[in-house]
């Protein structure tokens, strides 16, 4: 039997302590890999919490009590895996979030931008102040017909980068505005499109569609087909039975806020199947 000195031995014990460490350091990397979500740009895996659901799905539950349930009509109950939020925009001027979120308030669908060349005035006031009171935040483009899809994404991303801890961007598409073009449908759904190409690849999301009667009566609204749809229904919950975000009323009243507001709610597991992007999308 072969015999090596104790110099031998040590050479050989560093080799394979090396070839060791390669070895890992090849798994860890594989696993990051297979880890990022896809359409992506960055390195960063998404946050996830503590039942593995990616964090930008995590709504705090609404308390039994809280206030903000008797803004829903008469007999209607917000189910286990429902929130109840509300969607604001600069026309709510100065919010006190601490006591929106003390009223029952778990999420809002924030207004970021408008067209292009427009920042909503209250948007980074609202975002920061919404998430320092606990409360989960979306943003959303208010998209018009006046300049290229393209140009609203690179304003909207300027405005509301992607962030883990956020709800999925949200589309409203309205003809109310300062925008009084109506251009050919298939013109209108191009430049939708080109919006959406970008938002979702960067944010690694579907976008949530809100629509106005006027904008579906139209256009119709394909862009919604495969994506979370944000729907309006006064009456009671809508019929469609897969919606992921309800409206329910304009006329709301909140804690902290003076004046009108729009009340959502939102199914948290319908949004977050159907904003997942598949591995081909984006």
């Amino acid at each position: 039997m072969a015999r090596f000195t104790r110099a031998q031995v040590r050479r050989r014990q560093r080799t394979a302590i090396a070839l060791l460490v390669v070895l890992v350091l090849t798994l860890v990397g594989s696993c990051t890999v297979l880890l990022l979500r896809p359409g992506r740009d960055d390195d960063q895996a998404p946050s996830r919490d503590a039942a593995g659901h990616d964090a930008v799905m995590t709504v705090p539950a609404v308390p039994a009590a809280a206030p903000i349930r008797d803004q829903l009509p008469d007999g209607i109950e917000a189910g286990a895996d429902e929130a109840i939020g509300i969607d604001v925009s600069a026309h709510q001027k100065q919010i006190d979030w601490t006591a929106a979120a003390a009223d029952g308030v778990t999420f809002a669908y924030i207004k970021a931008t408008e067209g292009s060349g427009h920042t909503d005035s209250q948007f980074a006031t609202n975002w920061t102040g919404a998430r320092d009171a606990g409360v989960t935040v979306g943003a959303y483009h208010y998209f018009t017909l006046c300049s290229p899809g393209a140009d609203q994404a690179a304003d909207f991303l300027a405005a509301a980068p992607p962030d883990d801890a956020a709800l999925p961007p949200a589309l409203d598409l309205e003809f109310d505005g300062a925008c009084d073009e109506r251009p050919e449908a298939d013109h209108a759904e191009q430049e939708i499109a080109d919006f959406l190409s970008v938002v979702e690849k960067a944010w690694g999301r579907r976008a949530v569609i809100y629509s106005s009667r006027e904008w579906r009566s139209h256009y119709g609204l394909s862009v919604a087909q495969g994506r979370p749809d944000w729907l309006f229904s006064d009456g009671g919950r809508p019929s469609q039975q897969d919606w992921a975000v309800w409206q329910l009323r304009f006329d709301g009243r909140v804690a902290g806020i003076d004046g009108p507001v729009d009340i959502d709610v939102l199914r948290v597991k319908v949004l977050r199947e159907q904003a997942k992007l598949d591995q081909g999308d984006g």
